[in-house]
């Protein structure tokens, strides 16, 4: 049936080139541990902490993100990209290796543990945490399921920007008791755009991969005016840190950003994803140390 969302019908058997490990994108899932960390420290300023509530939040967004993460390279995979990551099917170490078939099996089973942990979670502290939990899920897979996938009509930046910057931030708040307010969406703000220049990296790169199948935002403006736009993303990164957590401690990221951007110059152009991904733990990190100091 998941065929149906797709392009092709998937005639053979398939493994991944990896490990179940592997397949989460690990080096990813600081996107969700970082502004649930920073939403539990905010809100710990004014309602006493939970520990337990913490870590299960915390359990909770990784094992999401990584349903999700799954979810797209096995929908990548059905629509033609991704090639290299998946190989017919062979006896090499079956159950260490994620086999085709078997990811939105182990997606469901994650998801159904995060229904269970989020319904603990809600009872515990607030039920808006399900409206805001569900448009995340459905954000998250509409971001690479079916042929009119939020990725192919160049929308994947706003919508990580939304399921990792503002949903699991105010969640956090939340779920530690905080009062629900307006004031509190300026926080999200800065892992909003951290999490947009990931995947905006993360585009560029895939470039000429995607342009098969996908209208991305570094497919519609060019190559060069994509760099650009990350350079600009960037600097509003840093000018929403300071504004809303007046540190001037998020500057200690600066040299990993401007690696970033002149790694695309280079002449061997690699590792693009690793210093995104990099450039958004440490930021995070300095933030989250700004809020405990």
């Amino acid at each position: 049936m998941a065929q149906l969302l797709g392009y092709r019908n998937m005639t053979s058997d398939y493994q991944y080139h990896s490990n179940w490990i592997r397949i989460t994108r690990p080096v990813t899932l600081t996107a969700s541990i970082m502004p649930v960390t920073a939403g539990t420290l905010l809100a710990s300023q004014i309602v006493e902490f939970s520990l337990l509530r913490f870590v299960v939040l915390l359990v909770t967004s990784v094992l999401i993100q990584a349903a999700v993460n799954m979810l797209n390279d096995y929908f990548d995979f059905m629509k033609g990209q991704e090639e290299g990551k998946w190989h017919d099917k062979s006896l090499s170490a079956p159950f260490l290796t994620p086999q085709y078939r078997q990811v939105p099996y182990v997606s469901i089973v994650l998801v159904s543990v995060v229904s269970i942990l989020t319904l603990w979670l809600a009872a515990e502290s607030s039920f808006w945490i399900i409206p805001l939990g569900v448009t995340g899920l459905v954000l998250g897979y509409c971001y690479s399921a079916g042929q009119r996938s939020l990725s192919s009509l160049g929308l994947g930046e706003v919508a990580a920007a939304v399921c990792l910057g503002p949903l699991p931030l105010i969640i956090a708040m939340l779920v530690q008791g905080a009062p629900a307010g307006w004031g509190i969406l300026m926080f999200p703000v800065p892992f909003s755009l951290l999490m947009a220049t990931m995947v905006l990296t993360n585009n560029i790169r895939d470039i000429e991969k995607d342009s098969s199948t996908r209208r991305t935002v570094a497919i519609r403006i060019g190559r060069e005016k994509a760099i650009y736009l990350l350079a600009a993303i960037l600097i509003l990164t840093y000018i929403g840190s300071l504004l809303v957590y007046a540190s001037v401690w998020v500057l200690l990221s600066l040299p990993v950003a401007i690696a970033l951007i002149r790694r695309f110059y280079q002449p061997d152009g690699q590792n693009h994803m690793g210093l995104a991904a990099l450039h958004h733990a440490v930021h995070s990190l300095v933030i989250i140390l700004a809020i405990m100091l």
